[in-house]
């Protein structure tokens, strides 16, 4: 590369004084002042244009928006912006500063539009929340009919939008107008919207959880929207369904909770399928296994079924007989007796009544004498036992109050003479004689559940148990007379059972009865606790026989029609049953509504999928029940409109209605 030489840096002509000297400046000379302001001016801008971007445009929109107070929030953000500028010394003074803010907001919402548009909205959205939240029966919410609260949003919405109006306009009574009528208007639309898009939001939200719910359940989600349709129709709650299936125990299932809930199983009942099957398969085979838990029941609470009043009462007999050694050993150290006293009072009597009475007495009289000879009275201890034996007999089977009068009178005598003169009779005769009242407790027992005059009431028993209990003369111990009532009321509860094997609202209607007395009795006699489980069980078997004839037994002639006619799809030909069922009157229409109505849902099941209406059966007769329940209560929970949905959808409509004015 060539050498430079000092001649070649220096241009052709040579260089001047001048040509070293910087040239001057074009125009007017800046003073320090304006230089200033130049800098303040540069200052300015690079804020302006940093606050007129989308930030700027949406911030000072939305405090704008809010209804009413909306200028003045953003009054102040502006002045609060100029006074920290003015504090911070930018050399300009305060109301300069003001003037930058409210520009600089103007440019900004200029510059963005639909930014400035759309933070206007959600200003006055987000600031009539909170008012429409404070007092919602204002803006239409509560109770009351739909077109009360649209009015009382319309009112609400128009003072909102008058004011908001004359605040942002000074007062022009134009202004004001307009912006009274926009809120009118959106609050009148409100409450109306408000139901629609609760409505579809809830639909949504519905289907979703309806899709888990019956994917936890292990069903179809339509399979399960049916039955929790009819368990609400029946005015079940998932609390109420857990708490019934819980009293009625492992065999019950849901479709022994409601009629609802009966009509579609009888519908699947009578549509052929895999569905069809399931219902009857096992609607059935629990009805075989009645008698079985009724009879287990039974021998639970009221004791084993061994009792026979025959082989009981052959016992007890068989024991009196073995107390006859006991008479004879007490009679041997017998003294005589004279009966004098007892024959005289028989012969006044003798004189003095007439009637069975007197012959009653003249019985006695001549059984006090020896054998063969008349008025020659018998001093045998022995001939007077005997007597009092004669007399027991006479008094089993009379009815004459006279003669029983007599006869008792004669009687006690007797014993009292006898116990005088035959020491520790009163022994054998207090054991003979607990067991002559354990033999009539024994057939007392068997009549205490029947519903005739014999059979006493439950107060009437509480006694004579209590009295029973008690020892009589000289027994030493408690007496087994209630336990007699109860084999007694055991053994008439097994020959129910046994005549009416097959017939379960027989046998409920005969051990339960009609009304409470024979629950009473059974508690009497068993204990409260164990009646009741006896009487539950009798319940749910009746409520099981129900749902068995309700579903399988044709015994609704007309839904099964009508049921078996939708699936077919068409109607019965010519004047069908369900034709004649609606014949008859006011209660012909009455009872033809609800069969046109359970027809409309029976109809949509027969439409439904086979998979469909096999889980709806599986669902319905099913005793895993707990997975199902939860389901249900899934559902039951779904079809409210979120709360927070109301006051933001009418929040919307009011603060667009209010914005749109502006």
């Amino acid at each position: 590369m060539a050498e430079l030489s000092f001649d070649d840096l220096v241009p052709k002509g040579g260089v001047s004084f001048d040509d070293l000297i910087p040239p001057k400046p074009q125009g007017k000379h800046l003073s320090f002042e304006e230089g200033q302001r130049l800098l303040a001016a540069d200052e300015r801008k690079e804020r302006m244009e940093g606050a007129t971007g989308t930030f700027g445009a949406a911030l000072t929109g939305f405090g704008d928006g809010v209804p009413i107070v909306g200028p003045a929030l953003l009054g102040a953000g502006q002045r609060g912006g100029a006074l920290a500028a003015t504090v911070l010394g930018n050399g300009r003074s305060y109301d300069e500063n003001l003037k930058d803010a409210q520009a600089i907001t103007a440019e900004a919402q200029d510059a963005h539009p639909y930014v400035t548009t759309g933070a206007n909205v959600a200003g006055a959205v987000a600031g009539t929340i909170p008012m429409v939240m404070a007092a919602p029966a204002a803006f239409g919410g509560g109770g009351g009919s739909l077109l009360l609260r649209s009015g009382l949003s319309g009112l609400s919405g128009a003072a909102i939008g008058g004011a908001d109006a004359g605040v942002r306009s000074g007062g022009d009574a134009d202004a004001m107008w307009n912006g009274a009528r926009n809120g009118l208007l959106f609050g009148v639309g409100g409450p109306i919207v408000t139901k629609g898009v609760g409505a579809g939001f809830s639909k949504v939200v519905d289907a979703v959880r309806a899709r888990a719910a019956a994917r936890a359940a292990g069903l179809e989600p339509k399979s399960l929207m049916y039955v929790t349709r009819a368990a609400t129709d029946d005015g079940l709650d998932a609390t109420a369904i857990q708490s019934r299936l819980a009293d009625m125990g492992p065999e019950a299932v849901l479709a022994d909770l409601g009629p609802n809930l009966q009509h579609q199983a009888g519908a699947l009942a009578a549509t052929p399928g895999r569905a069809q099957e399931v219902v009857r398969t096992a609607l059935v085979d629990r009805q075989m296994g009645a008698n079985a838990r009724i009879g287990a029941a039974i021998n639970d609470n009221l004791g084993p079924r061994s009792v026979v009043p025959s082989e009981v009462e052959v016992a007890i007999q068989g024991n009196q007989q073995a107390l006859a050694p006991q008479y004879g050993e007490v009679f041997r150290n017998a003294r005589a007796v004279n009966t004098a006293p007892i024959a005289g009072e028989l012969e006044s009597q003798i004189v003095n009544l007439r009637g069975e009475g007197q012959r009653a007495a003249q019985r006695v009289r001549g059984m006090l004498d020896i054998n063969g000879e008349p008025g020659n009275l018998d001093p045998n201890p022995g001939t007077l036992f005997q007597t009092r034996q004669a007399i027991d007999g006479y008094m089993a089977t009379e009815t004459n109050p006279q003669a029983i009068r007599v006869y008792a009178n004669a009687r006690q005598q007797i014993d009292d003479m006898l116990a005088n003169a035959v020491p520790q009779l009163k022994e054998v005769d207090a054991n003979f004689a607990e067991l002559a009242r354990q033999r009539e407790a024994l057939q007392r027992g068997q009549t205490v559940l029947s519903s005739g005059r014999e059979a006493p009431r439950p107060s009437e028993l509480v006694n004579e148990v209590q009295q029973g209990a008690q020892p009589q003369g000289m027994q030493i111990g408690p007496s087994a007379v209630p336990l007699r009532l109860s084999q007694g009321a055991r053994a008439e509860v097994e020959r129910i059972v046994g005549n009416n094997a097959n017939d379960v609202a027989a046998l409920n209607r005969l051990i339960k009865g009609e009304g409470d007395w024979n629950r009473a009795r059974l508690a009497t006699l068993f204990g409260q606790d164990r009646a009741d489980r006896l009487i539950r069980v009798l319940d749910n078997e009746r409520i099981f026989a129900d749902t068995a004839n309700t579903v399988t037994r044709n015994s609704e002639t007309a839904a099964r029609l009508s049921a078996q006619g939708e699936l077919s799809g068409g109607s019965q030909p010519g004047f069908s049953t369900v034709d004649s069922f609606k014949a008859g009157g006011f209660r012909g229409a009455a009872r033809a509504a609800a069969v046109d109505k359970v027809s409309k849902i029976w109809a949509d099941i027969a439409s439904s999928a086979p998979k469909v209406r096999e889980d709806l059966a599986r669902a319905l007769v099913d005793r895993q029940r707990d997975a199902l329940v939860q389901a249900i209560a899934q559902m039951q929970r779904n079809g409210s409109v979120p709360a927070a949905i109301e006051p933001v959808v009418k929040a919307l409509m009011l603060g667009t209605g209010s914005a749109g004015a502006r």
